[in-house]
This record gives C-alpha cells, sequence and structure tokens, in this order.
C-alpha cells in the first residue's frame, strides 16, 4: 500500500468516525488552552495538585469532542461565545477609555448606567442623557 493510499483511507476512516459527533468548536479550544496555562503555573509553582486540573480539562476537552449529544454542546458553545463576547467588549470599552482619557472623560448615567463622553477642560457641565434624558452635572 502505497503512502498516499494510506492517508487517504486514514483520514476516510475518520471522518466516519467523526460523523454525528461535536468535534473542536471554541468552547472546546478555550478548555485546552486554559488546561495547558494550567499545567504550565503547575510545573512553574511545584504544585502537582494542578496537574489534576490540566487531565480534568483535557479528559472535558475529549468528551466534548466525541460527544453525539450535538445540542446539548453546541448550546454550551452559544453560552460560550456569548460571554467571551460581553468580556471583549468591556475590554474594548475599557481600552477606548484609556485610549481618550487625556481628551474626554466618561461617565456613566445615574438613572439607566448609559455610558456618556464628554470633552475634557470645560469645567462643571451639566450631561443629559441621550438614552433617558436624565440631567446631572459633572466636572469635566
Amino acid at each position: 500500500m502505497k503512502w498516499q493510499e494510506f492517508k487517504t483511507r486514514l483520514q476516510m476512516g475518520l471522518q466516519r468516525f467523526m460523523y454525528g459527533r461535536n468535534g473542536v468548536d471554541q468552547f472546546t479550544l478555550f478548555i485546552l488552552i486554559a488546561s495547558v496555562a494550567v499545567l504550565f503555573l503547575a510545573r512553574i509553582f511545584r504544585f502537582p495538585l494542578l496537574q489534576l486540573v490540566y487531565y480534568a480539562g483535557v479528559i472535558w476537552a475529549l468528551y466534548r469532542t466525541f460527544s453525539r449529544s450535538l445540542f446539548r454542546r453546541r448550546r454550551e458553545n452559544q453560552l460560550f461565545l456569548e460571554k467571551k463576547g460581553a468580556v471583549e467588549a468591556w475590554f474594548r470599552v475599557q481600552r477606548r477609555i484609556f485610549q481618550e482619557r487625556d481628551t474626554h472623560r466618561h461617565f456613566k448615567c445615574p438613572k439607566c448606567r448609559q455610558r456618556l463622553r464628554v470633552p475634557k477642560g470645560r469645567g462643571k457641565i451639566t450631561i443629559t442623557c441621550a438614552k433617558c434624558g436624565e440631567k446631572f452635572s459633572r466636572k469635566s
């Protein structure tokens, strides 16, 4: 058997085996990366019990990969993506606030918690929330 034929047959067999299974998704990749990070920390701090967390993460990732319960795994992945998106959005806002720290001040409306941006150096101003119309005074 030639190498190319063997490789093709192996690939087709793996595809048949994985048919109807979840496979690797974003949540599974996150679990694996987090597990490797925990293993790295366990090695640095010489804390062998953290290696159990690594093994648990790898087993959980394998379970998710080979699971045939597609609805549950996709729902878990969707929930993970929603949480990940919220965390990324928070970091984007914090980065923008940091970048604009010399030119603008950021406030939250006391009523609806909407984030408001006003220019710096205008003294004490009355800010009107564009969302709910609440007026409040702050020093810019």
